[in-house]
């Protein structure tokens, strides 16, 4: 195959990838049965975009080779190392090779240095929390603040913080507190932090993009039910339902951590009061999407 159409199939992939894959689903009514999967649906969405726009310019960049995407790559590499990269380049494959150039390094840069941000203000906080923190007996096991605004949250990390509030305590019955910690070891237990972390890292610089608006917001939400999910199979979701109205306002949890009734409550609550919330037929199709859209990249190599 022509690389040039490989390159063009490749740009279209990212463009839809980018734009009207993640509008539609954004707007999917399904992903409230199967949370988990639809996170994972969005993660390969924009890991198939960045791998097709750098697959795109690469083909370009190595089409002069006549030899196929991986084998100009390798060539392309070894010119690299010999110290001469830009022989017969010509103008289409400067511009490819930029744009493949481009997408990586930016992406690997950015990504480094939000994570790197959002890493140090979470050890930052997690130093103020212990020193802070109250006797926990009280807090099912969570650290305990001082404070009279009701909330919960979990702070994400190689060693997680789950943190409740005095008027969490106070307000809340013992087992509707149980059930918002549990709903607290679920983001600690299933590394929601890392999802979220990865995610905002390479979105925040190219808000312009839909994905890069679309999905830390979407992704944000079904991680919230997938927690309620995980507190659901220890307690009794109508119990945890009633804690979350009743807590409402966030309050104390800072914007890098996950918090129990930050974060669409009343579209959370209508899905725990319904039994049939979850379908594992549409995990196995968003799954299997996930799947395919991530392998049509890495299939170009084979040509």
């Amino acid at each position: 195959m022509n690389l040039y159409v490989m390159a063009a199939a490749l740009a279209l992939l990212s463009v839809a990838c980018m734009g009207p894959m993640s509008v539609w689903l954004d707007r999917a009514p399904w992903t409230v049965r199967a949370p988990r999967a639809a996170v994972l649906l969005w993660q390969s969405i924009g890991l198939a975009g960045a791998l097709s726009a750098i697959g795109a310019g690469l083909a370009v960049a190595v089409e002069r080779f006549g030899i196929g995407l991986l084998p100009g790559a390798v060539e392309l590499i070894d010119k690299v190392f010999e110290g001469h990269p830009l022989t017969g380049l010509g103008v289409p494959d400067a511009l490819g090779l930029t744009l493949a150039a481009d997408v990586a390094i930016v992406l690997m840069a950015v990504v480094t240095m939000m994570a790197w941000r959002t890493v140090r203000s979470r050890a930052r906080h997690r130093r103020v929390l212990d020193l802070v923190k109250l006797d926990a007996d009280r807090a099912d096991g969570a650290i305990l603040l001082d404070h009279p605004r009701a909330t919960a949250y979990c702070l994400p990390g190689l060693r997680p913080r789950i943190v409740v509030s005095r008027g969490a305590v106070d307000l809340l019955r013992s087992s509707e507190l149980a059930a918002v910690v549990e709903h607290e070891r679920g983001h600690a237990h299933e590394h929601h932090g890392l999802v979220m972390l990865s995610l905002t890292s390479c979105t925040e610089p190219i808000r312009c993009i839909p994905y890069a608006r679309r999905a830390p917001r979407a992704v944000a939400v079904l991680l919230e039910m997938a927690a309620d999910d995980f507190a659901a199979r220890h307690h009794d979701p109508l119990v945890l339902a009633h804690a979350l109205v009743q807590m409402g306002d966030p309050g104390l949890a800072p914007r890098f951590a996950f918090c129990a009734s930050a974060t669409a409550v009343p579209t959370r609550v209508a899905r725990l009061l319904d039994e049939d919330r979850a379908s594992k037929t549409t995990e196995l199709f968003a799954g299997v999407c996930g799947v395919v859209l991530v392998a049509l990249p890495l299939l170009a190599l084979r040509f």
